[in-house]
């Protein structure tokens, strides 16, 4: 151990791509202060004491004053501090919107990055050329870029939502993984009237999840949700080529009745709309749970997880249709990492974020620790935390929890990149292996996270969370079959939305769409 800490305490080099950074970062005595969002599993709920982030002190020469708060007053923690002009050096696992980052820094709160980026953040500048996505989305409408994101490379992480199928009932009742929505149907149909578990009793729930994850999963064979996880409201006709509300499409509305037929006959959790996942883990437990759409299952004990098999590929709808649509762009989040106007040291506050975005080294250092003393790859090529590292995780302490001791993963946010060969979560091996699974079938274009300008934000904050309340509310209805979808009550409802304004909607997203891909395809 001393060995090891001692290294950290001298100079030492690191290859990243083709960055080569040295360490320390400068001799002499240098401080920031972060305001940090900081969850409250991290210890003292100070991310001061987290192993690694003391570590990287001694190994860059630099102090970091942590300012922390919880994420439940952060944002008016910041809102304020921006108010008052008494700013940080730096801004801290904010997840800043692209609204709120053009808007401090156009008001001169915020450092624009780019002049910085390719000599202070050479691994970062590599990863934007790499994956344009990431300069498309973070680039304010003035050119600035005015935050780092959380970058998301592998496609563990691109894929954020899938079914998993218990294996046992694929077997009992003869079925494949379901290619087609009848074959997703006869499935269910075989789970609520089989008795899988063998106990007489038709306790078996075939499907549970929350509504917006089936309407992901399920809306790709219907060619809706098109461009990617990031819009929930606009995609692209695939007939037109022209922007649409895809909620009042009529592909839509067959959806819908799909959907309808399997809550009227009992073939989903008929708390759907509120439950979300909650009773999987007991229903899989006592052997009664058939699909659960999760990102990767963790509320199933690992004594039955095994049981279950992800969904390796789109199911094709009823036009042919196969593409998988609930995929992430290159990025999870933005404004993860914004330097004010106040810092005095803005080249070393931009080195000081680099190191995790190189190719895995910085990345795992950030995420899950350091390596020889948190974890360790096996023979099998595989990470694992060392005996001394698990050792620390006491019966009661959630994963969260436990990670949050030495490294800075857990909840999310993080100015670093998500590479492939890291474990646990959504690495874990059936997640793992249906994501990358999934990302061979994914739509050709996945629109990033938007920045916009001004007067497109004032129509798109004002107009689309109205839109899709009122599509989300009309959606679980029909669902319900508390309304009947009949030609009068789904011309109504169309209408009803357009009339919310969505001809400005689409405007904005044309000017939007239209500036970030420069006029060409989108």
């Amino acid at each position: 151990m001393k060995k090891l800490v001692a290294l950290l305490l001298v100079t030492m080099m690191f290859i990243s791509g083709t960055a080569l950074a040295e360490f320390p970062l400068t001799t002499e005595p240098v401080t920031l202060k972060f305001l940090s969002r900081t969850p409250s599993f991290y210890p003292g709920q100070d991310f001061e004491n987290v192993d690694n982030m003391k570590a990287y002190e001694q190994m860059t020469g630099i102090n970091i004053e942590y300012d922390n708060y919880d994420p439940s007053v952060f944002s008016n923690t910041l809102a304020g501090v921006i108010a008052s002009g008494d700013l940080p050096d730096v801004i801290f696992r904010g997840n800043l919107s692209n609204v709120q980052l053009y808007e401090w820094g156009s008001q001169g709160f915020l450092v624009d990055l780019t002049p910085y980026l390719e000599e202070y953040a050479p691994n970062f500048t590599a990863l934007m050329e790499k994956y344009p996505d990431i300069r498309m989305t973070i680039t304010a409408p003035d050119g600035a870029i005015y935050g780092l994101p959380q970058a998301v490379i592998a496609p563990e992480m691109r894929v954020p939502t899938k079914m998993f199928i218990n294996k046992n009932a694929l077997e009992q009742y003869g079925k494949g993984q379901p290619t087609t929505m009848d074959e997703l149907y006869d499935l269910l149909v075989s789970i609520r009237d089989g008795d899988m578990n063998g106990n007489g009793e038709a306790d078996e729930m075939p499907l549970v999840g929350d509504i917006q994850s089936l309407y992901k999963l399920i809306g790709g064979a219907y060619n809706l949700r098109n461009r990617g996880n990031h819009h929930n409201i606009v995609d692209v006709d695939p007939e037109t080529n022209e922007l649409r509300i895809w909620g009042i499409d009529d592909d839509a509305r067959e959806m819908l009745v799909y959907l309808n037929k399997l809550y009227s006959e009992k073939l989903m959790d008929p708390e759907i709309f509120t439950n979300k996942t909650n009773t999987a883990g007991a229903l899989a437990t006592a052997d009664a749970l058939g699909i659960v759409l999760h990102t990767t299952a963790s509320m199933i004990s690992n004594e039955k997880i095994n049981d279950y098999v992800g969904l390796k590929q789109p199911i094709v709808g009823p036009d042919g249709t196969g593409y998988f649509n609930d995929v992430r762009s290159n990025l999870h989040s933005t404004g993860n990492y914004c330097v004010t106007t106040a810092c005095e040291n803005i080249e070393l506050a931009v080195q000081w974020v680099d190191y995790f975005y190189g190719d895995n080294e910085g990345s795992r250092f950030m995420l899950v620790g350091q390596e020889g003393i948190n974890w360790e790859i096996k023979e099998d090529g595989k990470g694992y935390w060392t005996d001394e590292c698990a050792a620390r995780r006491t019966d009661d302490m959630s994963q969260d929890a436990f990670i949050s001791l030495f490294a800075m993963w857990p909840g999310g946010r993080v100015p670093a990149a998500f590479y492939s060969d890291m474990w646990g979560g959504e690495y874990s091996d059936e997640p793992a292996a249906t994501a990358k699974s999934m990302i061979n079938y994914i739509i050709p274009t996945v629109w990033p996270i938007f920045s916009w300008t001004e007067e497109e934000n004032e129509v798109v904050s004002t107009i689309e969370s109205d839109i899709k309340s009122f599509i989300d509310n009309f959606f679980a209805q029909a669902v319900a079959g508390e309304v009947e979808l009949t030609d009068d009550v789904w011309n109504d409802f169309v209408a009803n939305v357009n009339s919310m304004g969505a001809d400005e909607l689409l405007g904005a997203y044309q000017t939007a769409v239209e500036r970030i891909y420069a006029g060409g395809a989108y």
